[in-house]
């Protein structure tokens, strides 16, 4: 069984996890990928898809946080 993606409009994130973001006020989107999560290939993440122009990722304790961004 895959474990549950969290997804929040970037705002309405845990401010501990806006807090990683490198873009300055042009967050679209945060995911929170655990560790524990089946998931070979997630497209949604991507360019294009997630965040217009830029997504980063950082990694944190159990798991990995995906900033998407349209600048």
């Amino acid at each position: 069984m895959n474990t549950p993606i969290l997804v929040w409009k970037f705002y309405e994130a845990p401010k501990e996890f806006q807090a990683l973001s490198k873009h300055g006020g042009d967050e679209d989107y945060l995911a929170y990928v655990p560790d524990g999560a089946n998931y070979n290939y997630i497209p949604w993440l991507e360019e294009g898809s997630f965040g217009v122009c830029d997504i980063h990722s950082t990694k944190v304790e159990g798991g990995t946080v995906y900033i998407g961004a349209h600048a």
